[in-house]
């Protein structure tokens, strides 16, 4: 199915992306807050992209640990049926 997209949509995205070329474009230029902002946004992505890499080498490691450790040993006596009662339980309508 096509994602459907609103003009607001479009707007608000030229809108975000004029603002950040303005920010870019005064951080060349020299300007101070300009350039803690852009600071501040590749410091969010390095964040990011650094969880993210974490992420997949965990998952890598997960997978190779399963590959690499022995199946676990099922139970001989497991069934599909429960234990058949060893005690009955009382008859609680003759008290």
């Amino acid at each position: 199915m096509i994602q459907r997209f609103s003009l607001l949509k479009i707007f608000v995205v030229i809108a975000l992306v004029a603002l950040g070329c303005l920010v870019v474009r005064q951080a060349f230029v020299g300007a101070d807050w300009a350039k803690a902002i852009a600071f501040l946004f590749l410091a969010a992505i390095a964040w990011g992209a650094i969880h993210f890499l974490l992420g997949v080498a965990g998952y890598i490691a997960m997978s190779l640990r399963d590959l690499l450790s022995p199946r676990k040993a099922q139970s001989p006596f497991a069934t599909d049926t429960p234990a058949p009662q060893i005690i009955p339980p009382k008859n609680i309508d003759s008290e």
